[in-house]
C-alpha cells in the first residue's frame, strides 16, 4: 500500500469511483459511479433551507458526510473525485460559488469551479460546480429575460453526452419545483434558460389554499388524463386562479372525484405552464427539445408541447434522466482534473 493509500483508505483500493452530489431546497442527494457506472444513492431530507441562520455544526455539511458515508458503504474502491452541484454552491450551500454567465460549456464551469473540504471528513476535496447565469436583455425591462440555474447545468450537459448530441443545437427541458427550459448550442455549451415555478405552485396551492381541503394528500402517479385535458383547457382559458377554485367547485357539485380534482390541478398548472414555455423563442426556435424528470410530469410535458410547437420533442429515459447531472458533474471534474495537470 502506497503513502496515500495510508493516509486515506477511501484511495486504497481497486475500482475508480466518482461520487456526485446535488444538494436543493430540502434534499441532498449522492450518487455513486464506479468506472462510470451508476451503482447507489443516499438522500437526506436535509437542503439549503436548513442552513439559514443555523449555528455550530452546519446541517447541510452534516448530510453530505452522511451521505458520502452511506454511499460508500463497504465497497471495494478508490475515491477519485467528489463533485458537487445545484444549491451546494449557493451563498447558502457548502460554499458559495458565483455564477458563471451563458454562454458557458464544461470549460467555462470547470474554470469556475472550487475545491471545499467538508469538515471532519478525511476523504478528498469536494469540487464544486457553478451555476449559470443569462445575463439581463437589454432596455429597462430587460431583466425580465435574465435567468439563473444551479443543477441543471451539469444535468443538461450530462445529458446531451449520453444523447451523443454534440455538435448539434437541442434544447432540454427540466419539470420539476423550478421548470427549466435550456438551450445549447452546437457548440455545447448553454447558450440561455427559462425558468418557471410550476412544481413550488403545484404543492404550494395544494397545501397551503382553500383547494387543500378538496385534493388528496399526495398527487397522483396514475393521473386522470381527461381531468389532467380538462385542467390544461381551463388554465389556458381561464387563467390558473380559475383553473385553482375549480377545484373546489369540483368538490361542491360533485362533478369530480379526489382523484379526478387533484389530476385536474396537475392538468392546470401544466397546461398554463406549457402555454408559456411554448411562447419562449427558445421552444419557437425549432431545435428539438429533450423532455426529462420523472413520470408523469415527464409524459405529461411532452405531449402538451408536441400539440404547442413545430419543435421535435423526444423523452429522455428515466433512468438516464436520474443520472445525467452525475454524468455531467463528472465531465466537468475530468476537465478540472486535467486543466490542473497542465499547468
Amino acid at each position: 500500500m502506497d503513502e496515500e493509500a495510508r493516509e486515506n483508505p477511501m484511495n486504497s483500493t481497486r475500482n475508480a469511483a466518482l461520487l456526485a452530489l446535488d444538494g436543493g431546497t430540502t434534499n441532498t442527494r449522492a450518487r455513486l459511479l464506479i468506472d462510470g457506472v451508476f451503482v447507489a444513492s443516499a438522500r437526506r431530507g436535509v437542503g439549503v433551507r436548513d442552513n439559514l441562520g443555523s449555528a455550530g455544526v452546519s446541517p447541510l455539511a452534516e448530510a453530505v458526510r452522511e451521505c458520502i458515508i452511506e454511499v460508500i458503504g463497504n465497497r471495494d474502491l478508490r475515491l477519485v473525485r467528489i463533485v458537487a452541484a445545484g444549491m451546494l454552491s449557493s451563498e447558502v450551500g457548502l460554499t458559495s460559488v458565483r455564477h458563471v454567465v451563458a454562454p458557458a460549456g464544461i470549460a467555462e464551469l470547470a474554470a469556475a469551479a472550487v475545491e471545499y473540504r467538508l469538515p471532519d471528513f478525511e476523504g478528498p476535496p469536494i469540487l464544486i460546480v457553478p451555476g449559470v447565469r443569462t445575463p439581463a436583455g437589454l432596455g429597462t425591462a430587460g431583466w425580465l429575460d435574465a435567468d439563473v440555474m444551479r443543477g441543471e447545468e451539469v444535468e443538461t450537459l450530462g445529458a446531451a453526452a449520453a444523447l451523443g448530441l454534440a455538435g448539434r443545437p437541442v434544447a432540454f427541458l427540466w419539470p420539476g419545483s423550478h421548470t427549466k427550459l435550456v438551450e445549447v448550442d452546437s457548440e455545447g455549451r448553454i447558450l440561455r434558460s427559462f425558468t418557471t415555478l410550476a412544481g413550488e405552485i403545484t404543492a404550494t396551492l395544494a397545501s397551503h389554499t382553500i383547494i387543500s381541503k378538496s385534493l388528496p394528500s399526495t398527487l397522483p402517479e396514475e393521473p386522470d388524463l381527461g381531468a389532467v385535458e380538462l385542467g390544461m383547457r381551463t388554465a389556458v382559458e381561464a387563467g390558473i386562479g380559475r383553473a385553482a377554485f375549480a377545484v373546489r367547485l369540483a368538490e361542491l357539485s360533485g362533478s369530480l372525484d379526489a382523484h379526478g380534482r387533484a389530476s385536474f390541478w396537475v392538468g392546470a398548472v401544466i397546461g398554463e405552464d406549457c402555454a408559456r414555455i411554448a411562447a419562449h423563442p427558445i421552444a419557437k426556435s425549432g431545435v428539438p427539445i429533450w423532455v426529462g424528470g420523472r413520470d408523469p410530469q415527464r409524459r405529461l410535458y411532452a405531449d402538451r408541447l408536441a400539440a404547442l410547437v413545430e419543435s421535435p420533442i423526444a423523452l429522455i429515459e428515466e433512468s438516464l434522466a436520474t443520472t445525467a447531472s452525475a454524468v455531467g458533474a463528472g465531465i466537468v471534474a475530468d476537465v478540472y482534473d486535467s486543466s490542473i495537470k497542465n499547468r
